[in-house]
């Protein structure tokens, strides 16, 4: 997986960039809120670190700022009218620990490529400021109130090792996601890389490479008629 950022246009960059952050901080408020759905956390964080691989040092921390504060202005909007300082406290923590995130994942893609391992390993510590320090139960909240087998699981080994494990699903499928498209890009490619197709456009026949036959649309009778345009 390398590095590349392949929007030109700094809109529908931070648009692309919104949209994937969002995304990820919407299915972490839902789970957050209504811990029965813990099954999303399995997939929550996908959009994000698809988006933050392929971002400069620059955009892995806009992006991770979108996703910090999306997902705390969803999940904590009821505390700034009761605790304003609490939750500029909770904003600002949130987003400096998520951006140191989402820039070591960019970092560790660029110089050591995609490491499913290596990205949950990093988030333990981030898990435990956030907890500790910042004033969140966890953000993955379901690890408390969630289901019977997770919360054996927590109480068994800690809610980080169930964080470990839910990056670690998440990095996952997304190497699985990257894998197969690859896979699906590299037949594509294959398949028309040895000539270049033209179609019908208004009624007219668009130039062809080489010699082709074109079979007449109006059969029977069938008929080849062939063009040469060299």
């Amino acid at each position: 997986m390398q590095e590349s950022s392949n929007y030109n246009d700094p809109i529908l960059r931070f648009l692309v960039n919104f949209l994937c952050a969002g995304s990820s901080a919407l299915f972490l408020s839902i789970i957050n809120q209504y811990p029965e759905f813990w099954f999303i956390s399995m997939f929550a964080l996908v959009p994000f670190l698809w988006r933050v691989i392929k971002e400069t040092l620059s955009g892995s921390v806009l992006l991770s700022i979108i996703l910090a504060s999306c997902y705390i202005f969803i999940a904590y909007s009821h505390e700034i009218a009761v605790y304003p300082s609490t939750f500029l406290f909770k904003f600002i923590c949130i987003n400096f620990i998520v951006s140191v995130f989402g820039v070591a994942v960019n970092r560790i893609n660029r110089y050591l490529g995609f490491n499913p391992i290596f990205i949950a390993i990093l988030w333990l510590p981030l898990e435990y400021g956030l907890t500790h320090y910042a004033g969140f139960e966890t953000i993955f909240a379901f690890t408390q109130s969630g289901s019977g087998f997770v919360l054996r699981l927590a109480s068994l080994f800690g809610f980080l090792i169930v964080s470990f494990c839910i990056i670690l699903i998440n990095s996952l499928i997304l190497m699985l996601f990257e894998h197969a498209y690859s896979k699906g890009c590299s037949n594509s490619k294959f398949r028309f890389s040895k000539e270049k197709l033209y179609y019908l456009c208004s009624g007219n026949i668009l130039p062809l490479k080489n010699w082709y036959y074109v079979l007449n649309p109006r059969a029977p009778p069938l008929y080849f008629l062939r063009l040469n345009f060299n």
